[in-house]
């Protein structure tokens, strides 16, 4: 009896204790950007990057505060080669370069560039299915990688949006 006494008041002070937990991620930061902002974007691969933004920034409701224009530049290279001249490993790479303005003040928040690096094996079995999967789903990895880079670093060094030239 005095054992479920004890676990019903251990369980009721960790249900009130937790009970204004909030996660890192359900911050309000969001709410500075998230539906405030345009996107413009140039370069390679801006499907993807287009639906991911919007998928974590949503879509511009009433007026927008900022535009954030992207430049992405992709490229594929071979890393090892066999010796019959194939390539076994390649090193694709992703380079993007951020700019967050502010539309009212006509400035410039933060520039940025971010490059992510990834390397596949090539899959041979006679043809290339194998191998054109590997590196379209690699580099939709790297692309959500590197942009979550830069919205972590944005919430975390440019928490206030303010201006480069502001103090």
């Amino acid at each position: 009896m005095i054992k479920k006494i004890f676990l019903l008041i251990l369980l009721l002070v960790l249900i009130i204790n937790c009970s204004n937990l909030e996660f890192v991620y359900n911050s309000s930061y969001n709410s500075k950007v998230k539906e405030k902002t345009l996107l413009s974007i140039s370069g390679d691969n801006k499907n993807i990057i287009n639906s991911y933004l919007l998928n974590k920034l949503g879509e511009v409701k009433g007026n927008p505060t900022h535009i954030l224009s992207i430049v992405s530049k992709s490229t594929i290279e071979a890393v090892v080669m066999e010796t019959d001249a194939t390539a076994s490993k390649f090193m694709i790479e992703h380079d993007f370069k951020y700019i967050l303005k502010n539309i009212g003040n006509n400035c410039i928040i933060v520039e940025k560039s971010i490059l992510t690096k990834n390397i596949y094996e090539a899959k041979s079995a006679g043809y290339s299915f194998g191998t054109d999967l590997a590196e379209k789903e690699l580099s939709k990895k790297n692309i959500h990688s590197n942009i979550d880079q830069f919205i972590d670093e944005l919430f975390i060094n440019y928490s206030d949006l303010k201006c480069k030239n502001e103090s």
